[in-house]
Parts: C-alpha cells; sequence; structure tokens
C-alpha cells in the first residue's frame, strides 16, 4: 500500500519549517518508531542539515533496512550527543499499527475539530505509514491545521 506522503519524503500539508528540515517530518517520525529510538526536536536540531537529509532519503521498510536505519540513527547520535540513544520500544499494539479500530486519540481529536470520521474500512485501506502519521498528528495538542489537512487528504472522497 503507497503512503500519500510526496517523492520528496513529505506529506503536502507539511509546513516550510519541516521542509527544511527544522522540524522533524512525519516521515522520520515514523522511521525513528521502526528503528525504536526516540530523537528530541532539539537533538535533531543539533544534527547537521546534511546528516538530516541523509535520515530523510534513507529507506526504512524492511527488516534489513530498518536495521540500517538504526545503525545510522547510532553512529550519528554517538557523533553528536554525550547521551546514549533514548531506546523506544515497539509493542504489539501500537495504536498505528492496529488497522482494526481507529485509535482513541485520533477520535478525540476529530470530535474536537468537529472532523466525522469515515467508516474504519478507510482506516484499514491507509499505508501504516499515514496511519502513523494521523495517529502522530492526532495526540498532537498544536497540529491541529495539519490534522484536519491530513483528514482532508486520506480521506477526500468519505
Amino acid at each position: 500500500m503507497r503512503s500519500a506522503f510526496t517523492q520528496d519524503g513529505f506529506y503536502p500539508f507539511e509546513g516550510p519549517a519541516t521542509i527544511d528540515l527544522s522540524l522533524i517530518p512525519l516521515s522520520i517520525r515514523y522511521k525513528l518508531d521502526r528503528a525504536e529510538i526516540k530523537l528530541h526536536l532539539t537533538q535533531w536540531q543539533k544534527i547537521s542539515l546534511d546528516d538530516r537529509q541523509r535520515l530523510l532519503d534513507t529507506p526504512c521498510g524492511t527488516a534489513a533496512e530498518i536495521t540500517g536505519y538504526r545503525a545510522l540513527l547510532l553512529e550519528l547520535i554517538e557523533r553528536y550527543f554525550s547521551a546514549p540513544p533514548t531506546s523506544h520500544p515497539l509493542t504489539t499494539d501500537e495504536p498505528w499499527a492496529d488497522s482494526s479500530r481507529w485509535p482513541q486519540v485520533v477520535i478525540e481529536q476529530s470530535e474536537k475539530q468537529s472532523t466525522a470520521l469515515p467508516p474504519v474500512g478507510r482506516w484499514q485501506a491507509l499505508s501504516e505509514m499515514d496511519r502513523h502519521a494521523l495517529f502522530v498528528l492526532g495526540r498532537s495538542k498544536h497540529a491541529h491545521e495539519e490534522f484536519i489537512a491530513a483528514m482532508t487528504l486520506f480521506f477526500k472522497d468519505a
């Protein structure tokens, strides 16, 4: 299943601060979760722009790619920071990975934004990366416009 993000690794609704890599793009947030490493915004901003671009460009889909991405992250963390990486292990019940039901944060954010959720089958039809993006935006306290834009993009014909 293909994600809705553009060829350059960004969703169409991500703003200039994300596109210039000042903020962490949603595609990188997904890769960080897949690699089971937490990277804070302050850490992200200490990494050189070239290395941030490298993280954006490096694939992280297959098991081998995830292993390679994690190795790259560990290398960069060692180079830029004196502290070890923050492990962020995945559980077997990640809300964004469960396509059988809407995550509670997405339900709550939809209610706050007065946005109707389409049938759960539409959630199931999204790529895992798109479900992850919507989940991240749903739990954000300041990404309301992006949440609505993501809902529009993902469910424009709902």
